[in-house]
């Protein structure tokens, strides 16, 4: 998962907030200029790498795409994209629109993105409930106080579980740091141990099961 958006829109607070970071958060232009990587722990135990970007400003020069290469990667590799809107700019839409631009020009434009609406504290209450009103599946949050965090948490889960099968593996223990990855990863459910090998109940999006049956795990059957 990543994070996006219009430079000075917080993303690093909003780093910080959800995972207990200590991501430099500076009031200047591209204050994060590499790939800072941490993990959130969701509900039940999901861990999910947050990885925070560049922020983005109108028509990003070609020479500072080149630049940025490696952190805009991860922006294309994430299955999930929180683009994080300053709700106090009096702009926000036009960056909003501007961040929307360049994540289609680095071949983001079809993935999935949560808008993340960031410091409603210092936003008046009239303006609050127009935001609410204009984009209904956005969250709202403070990142420096702490307000919403635990529905953006939710929300998370929910849409990285969105696409979720059940699943049963089988993990041999000679296949020991796969099973404790799995057992530590938040998508399994439930867990008996035979002799030689561990069958865990899975609830895991297809793409990361895909990652553990090439590693050493077997499928058993779905979980009914």
């Amino acid at each position: 998962m990543s994070l996006v958006g219009y430079t000075n829109s917080g993303k690093s607070t909003t780093l910080n907030a959800l995972t207990g970071a200590d991501a430099p958060a500076e009031d200047k232009l591209f204050s994060t200029l590499d790939t800072r990587t941490r993990t959130l722990t969701l509900e039940n135990g999901l861990k999910v790498l947050v990885s925070d970007t560049v922020g983005f400003i109108k028509k990003l020069p070609a020479h500072l795409v080149a630049s940025f290469h490696a952190t805009l990667e991860e922006t294309r590799r994430a299955r999930l994209l929180l683009h994080v809107v300053d709700a106090s700019h009096p702009a926000h839409e036009r960056q909003m629109e501007a961040v929307r631009e360049v994540l289609a020009e680095i071949g983001c434009g079809d993935g999935r993105v949560l808008a993340v609406f960031n410091k409603m504290d210092v936003v008046s209450d009239f303006e609050a409930a127009q935001l609410r009103e204009r984009h209904p599946d956005a969250c709202f949050i403070s990142a420096l106080t702490g307000e919403g965090m635990d529905e953006l948490r939710r929300r998370i889960r929910e849409l990285l579980l969105e696409e979720a099968v059940e699943m049963t593996v089988r993990i041999p223990f000679s296949r020991g740091r796969l099973l404790a990855e799995v057992l530590d990863s938040g998508f399994t459910v439930g867990v008996r141990y035979g002799s030689e090998h561990a069958e865990a109940d899975l609830v895991i999006p297809e793409e990361e099961l895909g990652k553990i049956l090439k590693r050493g795990a077997a499928e058993v059957e779905s979980v009914e």
